[in-house]
């Protein structure tokens, strides 16, 4: 009997370790695109709450009632003017200016759990006079907050990120993953 060994390898075996390697370096490629677009949202929520947490430190400090007013793409603070009592964006303050969010993420909050909806007007108007758009939750000068759950929402290709940020009406604030999760942290004044 004449055994004859095989010396290296077929082109078929060749080919396939060539498509599993592409298959493996194709699955961590989504996993890693997937993990920023997590990333870039967590980050964003994190920053919301920083600052509504900077802006309950002015009310505290300035003892005067601060407005927050958010949009579907972003969010302002804003408080009133002491001659005609009428809402106004802070324009003293960079990091409680206007905040405008990238385009794939989106907006969406709850007050005392109703969905915010604009009102008719301001969605035909959308020149509208700034003297007669309104806050939606209001900080207090005792560190108080209108309560309010704020879902920040995120679609990149065939990957939906959420996260969750709540506030009671202590000021406390927490953000959560998903709507019915334990909160990854409980920040207060």
């Amino acid at each position: 009997m004449n055994m004859r060994r095989q010396m290296g390898f077929t082109l078929l075996e060749v080919l396939l370790v060539a498509m599993l390697m592409g298959l493996v370096a194709t699955a961590v490629t989504l996993n890693i695109g997937s993990v920023a677009g997590d990333r870039e949202l967590d980050k964003q929520a994190r920053r919301f709450m920083a600052i509504v947490q900077q802006a309950q430190q002015y009310a505290v400090m300035d003892g005067r009632l601060v407005g927050l007013r958010i949009e579907q793409t972003g969010w302002q603070f804003m408080q009133r003017a002491a001659k005609d009592r009428q809402w106004q964006p802070l324009q003293d303050d960079k990091l409680l200016a206007q905040v405008q969010l990238p385009e794939t993420m989106v907006l969406t909050l709850e007050l005392g759990g109703f969905g915010w909806q604009p009102d008719p007007d301001e969605k035909r108007d959308p020149q509208q006079d700034q003297k007669a758009v309104t806050p939606q939750v209001l900080l207090f000068p005792g560190g108080e907050l209108t309560p309010f759950t704020l879902s920040l929402s995120q679609q990149d290709d065939d990957a939906r990120y959420l996260r969750v940020v709540k506030g009671d009406e202590f000021g406390h604030l927490a953000l959560f993953t998903r709507d019915d999760e334990q909160p990854e942290e409980d920040s207060a004044l």
